[in-house]
């Protein structure tokens, strides 16, 4: 009995967590969900020296951000810091200004649990989960997308983000997650940090930049400045 009804209130906690906030505020904190919600804040990185942020993803050695962040193309060295206060060195090795979408490469694996990019784009009324940059206090946060267009300041995205986010200067890069905890969007900017351009076309791009460690055992990235 007390196994059923421990069962029925970790399902009726998760449900709550992913349930749709038209508010966006703070989500309740709860055991059941803590290993989600730590695993967003600690995959969530700052870019040094602290005016970004990005998340750590695919198979630990890559980063995305916002290419607005990056001051310069690809093969400059960006340092980023983790939750715990940890540096790390970072290569930039793609930068898609029209798209504002940035992939930084690591020499080794962070210590965080990676998160994946979600191939498809997520559908208007979506639930996201928002946990901002990871030098600032506060819980991470349920937004709803609230609907796909053009944004003027996206000219190469004919589907940006519009959400119920409202973020802090600063929170350009950070990631925007499903309930599966996929990155689906990184903030971009607008009006109360509400806009996010969207990841779904840099899922098969880091599947590229995965193989191509695989394969060579090397770093020399896909280079450029977009597609």
């Amino acid at each position: 009995m007390h196994t059923t009804s421990s069962t029925r209130l970790a399902g009726l906690l998760t449900a709550l967590l992913l349930a749709a906030c038209a508010n966006g505020g703070p989500l309740p904190r709860t055991e059941a969900a803590t290993p989600e919600l730590t695993a967003l804040g600690e995959a969530t990185v700052t870019l040094f020296p602290g005016h970004c942020a990005g998340v750590v993803v695919a198979d630990g050695r890559h980063a995305l951000t916002a290419a607005h962040c990056i001051d310069g193309e690809a093969g400059q060295h960006l340092p980023v810091v983790l939750k715990d206060g940890r540096t790390l060195g970072g290569e930039v090795v793609l930068v898609d200004k029209p798209r504002d979408v940035a992939i930084l490469r690591f020499p080794e694996a962070a210590p965080v649990r990676p998160l994946l990019v979600a191939h498809t784009l997520p559908l208007p009324g979506t639930g996201l989960l928002f946990a901002g940059r990871n030098d600032r206090p506060g819980s991470p946060r349920e937004v709803v997308l609230e609907r796909l267009g053009r944004c003027p300041s996206l000219p190469g995205v004919p589907f940006a983000l519009f959400t119920s986010l409202h973020g802090e200067k600063g929170d350009s890069g950070a990631p925007l997650v499903d309930r599966r905890l996929q990155v689906v969007g990184l903030v971009h900017g607008g009006a109360a940090c509400s806009i996010a351009t969207p990841t779904a076309d840099f899922a098969s791009v880091l599947d590229a930049l995965v193989a191509e460690l695989e394969r060579s055992g090397s770093a020399p990235g896909l280079g450029g400045a977009g597609r």
